[in-house]
């Protein structure tokens, strides 16, 4: 039954009105929110990765790829268009659900009959049955994307991160039980599929606005035409850029198998985990604030300072602390039949820690609407990671990180500079935000390394020797953080925006 959508999902002058409490308030429920979705993602990973093998893991991250490249052409860029457009009304909302649902409709077809196709090229008859399952839960997230975008353009945050949750908990009781009754690899594909489900049920439930009828309308086609170039070229981007950076995954499986493939995805996951806790809830603050300024050019950057300052901060030093006690965090996290993961672990910590600087870039050319130069980057993007990574290719999974590495090495500075050149941001901004937490975090990471040996001659506990060594590495950057320049009156900064909020 439909229901008549309330304009409150829609109108954003009150938003605007009060938009940088609004968005300290929504940063500051997203970092909130981290620690307890940091303790259920471990707790979670710790209990299936002792439960279950890393050929399990593999045969997941052998169709993670085809996943990752559906969810870029899914919605054709729609679901950001809605937050980032000035105005939207009841019809325009409308239209674009629909033509959404015909362009993921087919898209999720494609998939399924690509299952046999994906399971030939591997050869791993497995695969076929676990595509079919991914795909109910990747069609059920292309039902709801509407709705939760229109949960961000509203930045009701809160809302989004209970959902996200509930929806955590509830899968990972589903796939822990799953796996312990001897379901093995189906744990990870239900673990998936039921937190996405969930989600989109959740998040259907939550936001009361429906799609009304499609009415063929000239003027609302052109509209919607006018929506769909913006995401079209964000659509490129997002399809290029998974290319080049799901191609190691795809020749590792291919030339090693799923247990050389299960050991590489997780390093990957884990290496990529400090910073994706942030960045992808903080993007959605990042892109419905700045859209609301992106024509005041002084707020602008001052919005971007404060959303870039506590993703570097946060993310660098963890990083940097995991490449120092990789060791440790492989044994606590995963158990011994891991460690080979080891050293792909450290070189893809050090590739986060460089790729963080140009992935935030992404923030500005969405908000801007300038996804058509952001294409055109991917365009460079793509070539080069690819020649790495095949290069790399030839000496196993330890090659294929390596060329990793290398690629986003050679792209960082050129992806920063390509943004900043037509941004309202400039480079003294960009700098101005990262230098500190850079700093910080390198020299704290070189102390923690010598004090490893009298920290450990402390306890025989593996649990309270890295415990130790947190705390000691946390004073340690905080030291360097306020004894840097202007350490002290940054620091003050920073507390003086929390206090507004409330």
């Amino acid at each position: 039954m439909s229901q008549k959508p309330c304009q409150q999902h829609f109108n954003t002058d009150e938003l605007s009105a009060n938009l940088k409490q609004k968005s300290i308030q929504s940063g500051l429920i997203t970092f909130a929110s981290q620690p307890l979705k940091l303790i259920l993602g471990i707790g979670s990973t710790a209990i299936l990765a002792r439960l279950l093998t890393p050929e399990d893991f593999g045969l997941l991250a052998m169709i993670t790829p085809l996943f990752l490249l559906v969810d870029s052409l899914s919605n054709f860029g729609l679901e950001t268009a809605v937050i980032q457009k000035d105005y939207l009304d009841r019809q325009q909302a409308s239209a674009i659900f629909w033509r959404s649902l015909k362009i993921n409709s087919v898209l999720i077809g494609i998939t399924a009959l690509l299952a046999p196709v994906i399971a030939w090229f591997y050869y791993e008859k497995r695969l076929t049955g676990m595509i079919l399952g991914l795909a109910v839960g990747a069609f059920s997230v292309c039902l709801a994307f509407q709705h939760k975008a229109l949960l961000k353009r509203q930045m009701r945050f809160g809302t989004i991160t209970i959902i996200e949750l509930i929806s955590l908990i509830l899968s990972s009781i589903v796939a822990i039980t799953a796996a312990k009754i001897g379901w093995g690899y189906w744990a990870l594909v239900l673990q998936l599929s039921v937190m996405q489900v969930t989600q989109s049920i959740a998040q259907w439930c939550v936001c009361d606005w429906r799609p009304s009828k499609y009415i063929k309308d000239d003027k609302l086609n052109i509209e919607l035409d006018s929506t769909m170039s913006y995401g079209k070229h964000l659509t490129g981007f997002r399809f290029l850029t998974r290319i080049g950076m799901h191609l190691d995954r795809i020749l590792i499986g291919y030339v090693s198998g799923a247990n050389a493939l299960g050991l590489y995805s997780v390093a990957y996951k884990w290496a990529y985990f400090p910073f994706e806790q942030v960045y992808f809830p903080m993007f959605d603050v990042a892109v419905s604030s700045l859209s609301r300024v992106q024509h005041n050019h002084d707020l602008y950057r001052s919005y971007s300072r404060q959303g870039l300052m506590p993703i570097f901060a946060f993310c660098m030093p963890a990083l940097a602390f995991s490449f120092v006690e990789a060791h440790s965090i492989i044994l606590l996290l995963l158990g011994e039949q891991w460690l080979e993961a080891v050293p792909l672990f450290r070189l893809l910590a050090v590739a986060v820690y460089v790729v963080s600087m140009y992935r935030v870039t992404k923030w500005f050319y969405v908000s801007t609407g300038q996804t058509q130069r952001q294409f055109r980057w991917a365009l460079i993007h793509t070539p080069v990671m690819i020649t790495a990574v095949v290069i790399g290719a030839q000496w196993g999974a330890l090659g294929v990180a390596i060329g990793y590495l290398t690629g986003t090495c050679l792209l960082t500075y050129p992806a920063v500079s390509y943004c900043l050149k037509f941004s309202p941001l400039g480079w003294q901004d960009f700098i101005g935000a990262v230098w500190r937490p850079l700093i910080a975090s390198i020299l704290a990471a070189v102390c923690l390394y010598f004090s490893t040996g009298w920290l450990s001659s402390y306890s025989d506990s593996l649990f309270l020797d890295f415990f130790a060594k947190s705390i000691t590495y946390g004073f340690y950057y905080v030291a360097f953080w306020l004894l840097l320049p202007d350490g002290i009156a940054s620091t003050l900064e920073i507390i003086k925006s929390i206090e507004t909020s409330k």
